[in-house]
């Protein structure tokens, strides 16, 4: 798998799960990604949240995508997008979250940049082919 077809995937199936810390104790929860291309993996939450409490404490995640026998995982640094106009686009397309915007604003809001720095896929089809690394570059 390339970098494109890493973020096609994404796209295809948007729902992973992510891992973060709290001290030293793991945390997996499922999140939505908004967009998956190549300015990054956004992903959305609001501040009051653990995630993003933790995100915000230790930047580095991994998140796992599974989809059709495929495991992707990707790793890297998330780092805080301030963007209202990002923010807007993420309440349109998602309205169940139009109540919480109106009621606290878009400062509730909090939206994530992944830059995946490594990424691997394990395959039921090829499961003595063990992991295989994306092609980032």
């Amino acid at each position: 798998m390339n970098k494109t077809e890493m973020y096609a995937f994404i796209t295809k199936n948007p729902m992973g799960y992510m891992a973060t810390v709290d001290g030293n104790k793991p945390h997996v929860r499922g999140m939505g990604c908004f967009r998956a291309d190549e300015d990054g993996i956004i992903y959305f939450t609001s501040h009051p949240k653990n995630v993003c409490k933790q995100l915000l404490a230790n930047p580095e995640t991994e998140v796992c995508y599974f989809a059709n026998g495929t495991q992707l995982r990707v790793s890297g640094r998330v780092e805080e997008l301030k963007d209202n106009a990002i923010k807007q686009a993420v309440v349109d397309k998602y309205p169940f979250l139009k109540p919480n915007i109106e009621k606290f604003g878009l400062d509730h809001m909090a939206i994530f940049r992944l830059k995946p720095v490594e990424a691997s896929t394990w395959s039921m089809q090829n499961m003595t082919g063990g992991i295989t690394p994306v092609d980032l570059s």
